[in-house]
């Protein structure tokens, strides 16, 4: 817990300073529950019916999708006043965020950022302060769609024991005009060990295969992006298809586009990104790339085993075409020579591939199974896609953890970490533990009864 003194202002006329303790609870982790947390947050402080203020780096209303927000008013339950800051920076990120202080702090918005904002009964919204002035700060509460033995962190000490709060459900997904329909996790393994295959690997076809002696009309690449080892979406797809969550693998990002295309992707390069001008002193990133991109979580920062940052930008990148792709590897150098036909393919939690979907993504089955109803339209899983899911048939899923540090057991912090939690409403975000009827160990284990 984070406790500060506010004090009131002196006048000339020397008025009586008053003090009064307040609490700073700072969010981090998951942006899988992004959604569920920031209307629970919201709630929470509608319940109390008294003023507050709040500020996102969203347009004004899209507060859902905000990476960082700042909430300041009176919570249930807290004495005085409260402020919880976000800052979603991917499931592993937020588990070393608790342990790792303060190497590995996250950005905050800072509470001045609201002194403008007239208060209300009901919340008083800035909005679009995503270049505002951000502080680092240790983390209390962290989400993450992987539990902390699926980190490097798995002996350091966290709290609650039982630490899940709901089923965080993925699914695989292509970017727009592919031929792919499904991917299995042989298929998987084939395509992040080596960073592309060929179209009929996937299909059985002989002429999808560009280097056929005749290739066919629908001739392509498949090529593998993703997250890089911050994420927990990363490390649940590297943990379900069996690849195995610390194997290095290879990974491309967009580098630009044109219009609604794809014009060059790269092999994440060693740290992330190239130095496209050696003269100058320090890393000049081509367009594109992303030093943010690097995996570092697991020391292996290699060529390829990087990816994207932000599952916002993936997402959006699912979107494309890629009809006439100029390829470059991790040095920057054209590795085709010309441009290519290709499909990128990742995995994606539902909320952010209905997104990529909207965009014109195409949701993949997996494993010769897929979820039908949502893949064709609506954001939710119709009752026959749940069942898929609650008894065991699709298994793209992980558990969402909430997490607080272990020196956390009493006091206000625990206060707000409870309240939170018993009202996070999953909507899109998830499946409620208590509708599963089958379960798994751990992360990528057997899903059974």
């Amino acid at each position: 817990m984070k406790i500060k003194s506010l004090y009131t202002g002196v006048v000339a006329l020397s008025l009586i300073t008053a003090a009064y303790a307040d609490v700073t609870v700072d969010i981090t982790g998951a942006t899988a529950f992004r959604q569920a947390t920031l209307n629970s947050i919201k709630g929470r402080f509608d319940a109390s019916g008294q003023p507050y203020k709040y500020a996102h780096d969203q347009a004004q209303g899209g507060f859902n999708g905000a990476t960082y927000s700042i909430w300041i008013g009176t919570f249930p339950g807290v004495a005085g006043t409260t402020t919880i800051r976000t800052s979603f920076n991917g499931s592993v990120e937020g588990i070393r965020a608790l342990v790792d202080s303060p190497t590995h702090d996250p950005v905050y918005f800072q509470s001045a950022l609201l002194s403008d904002v007239t208060a209300a009964v009901g919340g008083a919204e800035k909005f679009s302060q995503s270049g505002a002035t951000k502080v680092a700060s240790q983390s209390e509460i962290a989400f993450s769609d992987v539990s902390k033995a699926a980190t490097p962190y798995s002996s350091s000490n966290l709290l609650p024991a039982s630490s899940a709060v709901g089923v965080v459900v993925f699914t695989m997904v292509a970017s727009e005009g592919t031929p792919l329909s499904n991917i299995t996790s042989q298929q998987f393994r084939a395509l992040f060990s080596a960073g592309f295959q060929p179209l009929s690997l996937f299909t059985g076809n002989e002429s999808d295969n560009p280097l056929a002696d005749e290739p066919g009309a629908n001739a392509a690449w498949i090529f593998a992006t993703g997250r890089n080892d911050g994420s927990g979406t990363r490390t649940t797809y590297l943990a379900e298809t069996g690849y195995g969550i610390v194997n290095p693998v290879r990974q491309y990002t967009v580098l630009t586009t044109s219009g609604n295309t794809i014009s060059s992707i790269q092999l994440v390069p060693q740290g992330g990104a190239n130095d496209s001008d050696p003269v100058t002193a320090g890393i000049q990133p081509y367009t594109g790339q992303s030093v943010g991109n690097a995996s570092t979580v697991w020391g292996q920062d290699l060529a390829g085993n990087g990816g994207y940052s932000s599952g916002s930008t993936l997402r959006t990148h699912l979107g494309l075409t890629g009809n006439a792709v100029t390829v470059r590897d991790e040095t920057y150098a054209d590795a085709f020579g010309e441009p290519q036909k290709l499909t990128l393919v990742s995995w994606l939690s539902l909320s952010d591939a209905v997104t990529a979907r909207t965009n014109g993504g195409v949701f993949l089955a997996f494993n010769g199974v897929k979820l039908n109803d949502i893949a064709a339209s609506g954001s939710t899983m119709s009752a026959a896609d749940l069942a898929k899911v609650t008894n065991g048939a699709y298994t793209a899923w992980s558990y969402q953890h909430m997490y607080r540090r272990n020196d956390l057991t009493a006091g206000d912090t625990v206060t707000v970490y409870n309240a939170i939690r018993n009202n996070l409403v999953l909507g899109s975000a998830g499946v409620p533990i208590a509708s599963m009827l089958v379960g798994r160990e751990s992360d990528g284990s057997t899903v059974a009864p």
